[in-house]
């Protein structure tokens, strides 16, 4: 890669990004379709969000990603928002147009509903009880995937926050519960960890019970948005004989749909699922 002063800039906005590997994927991006620009991690502290945007704007970034914690906020501080994301309340990708104005995206919704078609396609055309876990901007992208093709349920450490599940197509909300989760984990063809407390041993700790995995059906598929390390649900999940999926294919998949947002041109897989492998 050369840069020079015609060099666009793009990255990915949150805290922490030290461990995000969508400057790898959308630099591979950038070089296998000649696209003069540069991927970057932006580390933004709480706080400090509405003026890391203003600054995407003030230093002509074509565009930016944003992960944890700042998927929701940011929905309030662009100019415009694609009625997917305003629907499902939360932001991953905002794209500043020629006009300098920034609009909003969400490409965890498609990005999810591309991995599950790709890695399990049995599921997505059999459908049966979904169980995901959360109540943030994350679950909230999952359930609007699922919508139409699971029976959906969902389970949090706060139902009064998952409450908005409903409008996306949940078709319950339970308090997360030992009693709830060996009820629904035993029906469930597919579980989703949608929480942001896998990211790390210590928040994985601070669950208030696990989740029995071992009461999954054998066909069924067990599913974790992180990529960066193997969570404790995936881990029991594989001794059990259950199927997993990391976050590592949903990474890949919105990551292509961000990159055509804010290029214009049609993302070339392959080449981003191999800077993925690479890095692993």
């Amino acid at each position: 890669m050369r840069i020079s002063a015609r060099t666009r800039i793009a990255g990915v906005m949150g805290s922490p990004v030290d461990h995000s590997l969508s400057p790898l994927l959308h630099n591979a991006a950038y070089e296998a379709t000649g696209f003069d620009g540069v991927y970057v991690a932006l580390p933004v502290e709480p706080g400090q969000i509405k003026l890391a945007v203003r600054g995407l704007r003030a230093l002509g970034f074509i565009g930016a990603n944003v992960t944890v914690p700042f998927k929701r906020e940011v929905l309030g501080l662009c100019d415009r928002l694609d009625r997917l994301a305003e629907a499902v309340g939360a932001v991953n990708t905002l794209v500043r147009g020629s006009d300098g104005l920034i609009t909003g995206f969400n490409t965890d919704v498609g990005g999810f509903a591309d991995a599950l078609a790709e890695f399990a396609p049995d599921l997505m055309e059999s459908g049966g009880r979904a169980l995901v876990l959360g109540s943030g901007g994350a679950a909230r992208s999952v359930v609007a995937a699922l919508q139409g093709r699971f029976t959906i349920s969902a389970v949090a450490r706060r139902t009064e926050d998952a409450l908005g599940l409903l409008d996306l197509g949940a078709t319950e909300v339970l308090l997360w519960t030992e009693e709830a989760l060996a009820r629904l984990v035993g029906e469930a063809v597919l579980l989703v960890d949608a929480t942001s407390a896998s990211l790390s041993e210590d928040g994985e700790r601070a669950l208030p019970e696990r989740v029995p995995v071992e009461l999954m059906p054998k066909r069924a598929l067990a599913c974790s948005l992180v990529y960066h390390r193997e969570p404790r649900l995936l881990t029991e999940a594989k001794a059990s004989g259950v199927r997993v999926m990391d976050g590592g294919n949903m990474l890949i998949h919105q990551a292509a749909r961000a990159f055509t947002l804010m290029t214009n041109i049609p993302a070339p897989v392959p080449a981003m699922r191999a800077a993925f492998l690479a890095a692993r």
